[in-house]
């Protein structure tokens, strides 16, 4: 069995997205300074880095992501599908509809687009011009019952330069409006340049804060 983190470290050197104030780490106490012990304080927001958009980000009624239950957390039916965007592209359901079958019955869905091989080169491009999800394509997988969470290498899943559509899919996917009480999690800024054929099992799992919508996740599959 083979283990693959498909999330990234949090850093100061994190991408931040539209603008967000960027991640602080500073070292409290530090042995080499003459203290006890090392410790740090660390500032960020819970959108940086990779992290899971829980229902009540855009959704008044939604839960909380402590809400949630751990076992919604771990999927056993991923898949890997491959869009390849650009700059500021979206993602339709006419880009999804080829892989219907694919998405049927699993339970994650994770979109590689290549943008994510830019993080690490080209970050102000990464954050700022950014390939997201349509409203259409939204609609469409929410669609799919058994489906419970979307992944993709992109610093977020709205893109930053179309944003009524970055709202309008995350009200969507985050079941705003819905009467059923269906959603789908979002987990934004993955690692997603790995070979990953033979994905079996991937585990995301959140920090746990209390009373917030979102939060920071690390995220890794079993092949």
């Amino acid at each position: 069995m083979t283990r693959m983190l498909l999330s990234y470290p949090l850093s100061t050197h994190t991408p931040i997205y539209n603008g967000n104030p960027p991640v602080e780490i500073q070292q409290q106490s530090s042995i080499d300074q003459g203290n006890l012990y090392n410790q740090f304080i660390i500032t960020s927001l819970n959108h940086n880095g990779t992290h899971i958009d829980g229902p009540w980000h855009f959704n008044p009624q939604g839960k909380k992501l402590t809400e949630i239950p751990l076992d919604h957390f771990i999927f056993n039916h991923p898949v890997v599908i491959d869009i390849p965007k650009q700059d500021d592209e979206l993602i339709t359901k006419a880009d999804l509809e080829p892989y219907e079958h694919q998405i049927a019955g699993s339970d994650l869905v994770l979109i590689r687009t290549g943008f994510g091989n830019i993080r690490s080169t080209d970050p102000t491009r990464y954050s700022n011009h950014n390939p997201g999800l349509a409203a259409s394509a939204a609609r469409y997988l929410m669609v799919f019952d058994s489906l419970r969470a979307v992944g993709l290498d992109a610093i977020s899943a709205g893109a930053a330069n179309h944003p009524d559509e970055a709202v309008a899919f995350h009200q969507t996917i985050l079941g705003k409006d819905r009467i059923d009480g269906k959603y789908i999690l979002v987990i934004e800024d993955m690692n997603l340049n790995h070979d990953l054929s033979n994905i079996s099992k991937v585990y995301a799992i959140p920090l746990y804060i209390e009373g917030v919508d979102s939060s920071f996740a690390t995220v890794f599959t079993e092949t």
